[in-house]
């Protein structure tokens, strides 16, 4: 493995004979293909490339990628660093006619998904498997970004608490909630959940995030927020990950937190940001590309369900999703929210007095 966290790809040549469309002959074939039968032509085809070219703001990713070339002994090269740093050099390199990167996984793939530069991935076997799959948008989730509502059981007896999130606008609850205020995304799955599910306006959403707000203590920080729970400094989170609290109770099978009751149920909306792998369309490695994918979506899932980072995106037994129901979890519209993104972090700020 070669990584790359800052400057030029290791390989000088990476794409260089690779024009724009070159790739699409080769992902289509195998796209068309399924069972046995693709996966041992795409290893063939795979090693006689030689190589791929993964970039990530993913942490985490050597394990997974270190299995990848022990299996089938083909090299990645890596390169690593913060999310707005790797899309920018997408951009760039397909600015300049420059097709490096074979496969890029990470929150921003939607993104340059938007801007036309990936291809399709098809392999339903798997990507049926992911909640809120989205074919056209050419990013298969490798894992999710869960964000729930949590509390501490030493301060909050789960009768007490309501089944959805604006039962918490009644004013028993005042000072007794915390919010981080940078969570523009899970604002945007809170207003579709109540838009679409609920049949709410979008006023009576914010309406609700204002009041929400004015109870709340902002800590920014979903790690913070699961730390001051676990300390008791408030009873309840309104926008914690679902990661922050398992993390916890696997250090402490004892320690007062939880976002599920007894019964297993939970506080809705559990609202999810995907983030995944997407193909480059000049990938100059496709076929590569292609396994690399299917390996994360299958040996590198439960390398991932190890971590305790982030969950799966496909549920793994005894994982943090198991036997929550597709139709429970609510998406975010990442695209929406890319192309959108000023707009919703005004609202949100502005709702919380930030603006």
């Amino acid at each position: 493995m070669v990584v790359t966290s800052c400057g030029g790809s290791e390989n000088g040549n990476s794409g260089a004979d690779n024009g724009p469309g070159s790739a699409a002959a080769t992902l289509d074939k195998f796209n068309a293909m399924t069972g046995k039968e693709r996966t041992d032509a795409l290893v063939a085809e795979a090693q006689k490339e030689g190589t791929v070219v993964f970039y990530t703001a993913s942490s985490g990713m050597d394990p997974i990628v270190e299995a990848f070339e022990k299996k089938y002994d083909i090299p990645v090269e890596m390169y690593s660093g913060q999310s707005d740093t790797v899309l920018q050099r997408i951009l760039q390199e397909y600015g300049a006619g420059f097709y490096g990167a074979d496969v890029m996984d990470d929150s921003e793939s939607f993104s340059i998904s938007e801007q036309g530069m990936t291809y399709e991935y098809v392999n339903p076997e798997l990507t049926d498997k992911i909640p809120g799959y989205d074919q056209a948008s050419n990013v298969a989730a490798t894992r999710l970004s869960v964000y729930t509502q949590g509390w501490n059981t030493n301060l909050v007896n789960e009768d007490e608490l309501p089944d959805t999130l604006d039962g918490f606008t009644d004013p028993k609850w005042k000072g007794k909630l915390s919010l981080d205020p940078r969570d523009w995304i899970w604002y945007t799955g809170v207003m579709d959940y109540y838009t679409t599910q609920k049949g709410w306006s979008e006023e009576q959403v914010d309406d609700m995030i204002r009041t929400l707000a004015s109870y709340s203590t902002l800590n920014a920080g979903h790690t913070v927020q699961a730390q001051l729970l676990l300390a008791g400094e408030y009873p309840v989170s309104l926008s914690v990950y679902t990661q922050s609290i398992d993390r916890l109770l696997e250090k402490d099978p004892k320690a007062p937190v939880a976002w599920r009751k007894k019964d297993g149920s939970f506080i809705e909306p559990l609202i999810f940001q995907a983030q995944g792998a997407t193909i480059l369309k000049n990938a100059p490695h496709p076929a590569a590309a292609m396994l690399f994918v299917d390996f994360l979506l299958t040996e590198g899932q439960q390398m991932l369900a190890s971590e305790d980072r982030t969950p799966t995106a496909i549920p793994q037994p005894g994982g943090p999703l198991e036997g929550i129901p597709q139709e429970k979890l609510t998406s975010v519209d990442f695209k929406k929210f890319t192309t959108e993104r000023d707009e919703w972090t005004k609202r949100f700020d502005a709702l919380l007095g930030q603006g």
